[in-house]
């Protein structure tokens, strides 16, 4: 099957600038993001669509080389460069080392947070423009691109779901590197975060890009369900049947609800957008109700029980399919 054009994918127009793609791209990623689209494939094919087609288009290197040839400038390249022998492009496969992992579950792209002109960068090393000539009259060498890095970091629940930014420390080329990463709220456990420009040097071209991989811890009692957060909250069988108010925790800080008389054991009240943020989304927090009933009662509180029973009797079961 043919593969849409990549503008036509993000729906902007050609001559679309780096601002108009990124904000085409998170529209559609909150639009088919799989956390809201459970279940449905169509929209998971559409959300792998679109990151490929940012993934080409927000690079200008690449951009400039699908302009000039379309999905042909990436065929037979897992790194999405072209095939060798086209023309313009002679040398400039990925380095051994330098193959481009695809993301398997989320990428979010930050810019470039660093780097510098290529053009300066090349020149100052061959005397020469890029795609120019040296001063000895010789075809000055393609630059290569260099290799992507991974590096793991763990993150408490609170700060993958508000976000958090921590000094990273990497190495590139031997040398060690502190960077402020920003870490967006709402990565979950396997989330890729990449910054553009600090992987590995290349001989003569670009960087390769820096892919941070989220490990989540779990929390004590908070549990993540797409975008909500879910806390199991216990109450006594006089409190589901009267009522009661409670203080209840969130991530930022204790609230008070009101459980209803007659609330059944894993009933949910909702307490909104005090859940996961994502980009401009919040989910909920949802309390779960555990009613506990007492388990050593005496044959006074048996016939309490049983008088309350005849009084109110309840037949739970009347709508069950078996």
């Amino acid at each position: 099957m043919n593969k849409r054009d990549y503008y036509e994918v993000l729906g902007v127009p050609r001559s679309a600038n780096p601002d108009e793609l990124r904000r085409a791209h998170r529209k559609l990623v909150r639009q088919y993001h799989p956390d809201m689209n459970r279940d449905n494939p169509v929209a998971t094919e559409k959300f792998k669509e679109v990151q490929e087609a940012y993934d080409a288009l927000s690079d200008a290197q690449r951009r400039k080389q699908y302009d000039q040839f379309g999905h042909d400038a990436f065929a037979g390249s897992a790194g999405g460069y072209p095939p060798p022998g086209a023309e313009g492009f002679r040398g400039a496969r990925q380095p051994a080392g330098g193959r481009r992992t695809r993301p398997t579950t989320e990428d979010v792209d930050f810019g470039d947070l660093g780097g510098g002109n290529v053009n300066d960068i090349f020149e100052q090393m061959f005397g020469t423009r890029r795609g120019g000539r040296t001063g000895r009259g010789r075809p000055a060498p393609e630059p290569q691109r260099g290799a992507d890095v991974e590096h793991t970091v763990t993150l408490s629940f609170e700060q993958a779901a508000r976000g958090y930014t921590l000094p990273l420390q990497i190495n590139r080329g031997g040398q060690l590197e502190t960077i402020e990463m920003k870490i967006p709220a709402g990565v979950k456990d396997g989330s890729r975060v990449r910054v553009r420009g600090k992987g590995q040097g290349g001989p003569g071209g670009t960087p390769g890009d820096l892919y941070v991989i989220t490990r989540v811890k779990e929390h004590a009692y908070f549990r993540r369900d797409g975008l909500n957060i879910l806390v199991d909250v216990p109450i006594n069988m006089y409190e589901a049947m009267l009522g009661v108010k409670l203080d209840v925790p969130t991530l930022e800080g204790k609230v008070t609800v009101t459980v209803p008389a007659g609330t059944s054991s894993g009933s949910k009240l909702r307490i909104k957008e005090r859940g996961i943020e994502h980009g401009e989304e919040h989910g909920d927090q949802y309390v779960v109700i555990k009613v506990v009933v007492p388990k050593d009662i005496d044959e006074d509180d048996r016939k309490l029980v049983e008088k309350l029973a005849a009084k109110h009797p309840l037949n739970v079961r009347a709508s069950v399919p078996w």
